[in-house]
């Protein structure tokens, strides 16, 4: 007889508004629904939740034009509680949790909510700097400047700025700074970056595929 899974891996597709509430609760769990919201949707499998990323998170201004995929596990004995419903493909399954219900769906979140994959469509400006009225690529070339001439001044802008830097960092993979410093500079300075202020797991850091899965320590 085959043994059941215990836990049931599990996917949600947000805006960058709802990524920034999610590391401000230490990546371990998900907003309260707004009063319009009767239910909160995780997603079942991968495909979907990057088909919502990509194709509608990007062009959606309430989402600030970004896309992040986040996944999670919790017990498969508690998410089988709730109803799963297909809508469209056989990939297209979610589950469908009250949004009364989200608080304890929450407290079955095993470890931290990671961030699979980010998108970025053409509106996307990134959070503001949280002294200054600078977005995410203006931050990017600051944060450069500042690392070449002081190295205190640099540590102090990534404590300050820590969720923008994680929330921007696939966006600065992709974006094009040959007027401020050359490929392989950037490249360096990314490297940096990761290794200072966030632990990166090695089994989905591809810096030339512009794919970086990171997590907050």
């Amino acid at each position: 007889m085959t043994a059941l899974p215990e836990i049931c891996q599990l996917y949600r597709p947000v805006g960058l508004r709802e990524m920034v509430l999610i590391l401000e609760a230490d990546s371990r769990a998900f907003p309260p629904r707004l009063p319009e919201q009767p239910f909160f949707y995780p997603v079942l499998t991968p495909e979907y939740a990057h088909q919502i990323a990509r194709d509608w998170n990007t062009r959606d201004a309430r989402s600030g034009f970004a896309g992040f995929v986040t996944e999670f596990v919790v017990d498969a004995t508690y998410a089988a509680s709730f109803e799963k419903h297909t809508v469209g493909a056989s990939v297209h399954s979610e589950l469908w949790i009250p949004a009364d219900d989200l608080d304890q769906f929450n407290q079955h979140i095993q470890g931290h909510i990671e961030i699979n994959a980010a998108y970025y469509g053409a509106g996307y400006k990134g959070l503001k700097h949280r002294l200054q009225d600078i977005y995410a690529d203006e931050m990017f070339v600051m944060l450069y400047k500042t690392a070449q001439s002081s190295g205190q001044d640099f540590f102090g802008e990534l404590t300050l700025n820590r969720n923008a830097i994680l929330l921007n960092f696939n966006y600065w993979l992709e974006r094009d700074f040959s007027h401020d410093m050359t490929d392989e500079q950037k490249t360096q300075f990314l490297k940096l970056l990761a290794h200072v202020n966030y632990k990166c797991e090695a089994t989905r850091v591809a810096m030339n595929s512009g794919v970086m899965r990171l997590r907050l320590i």
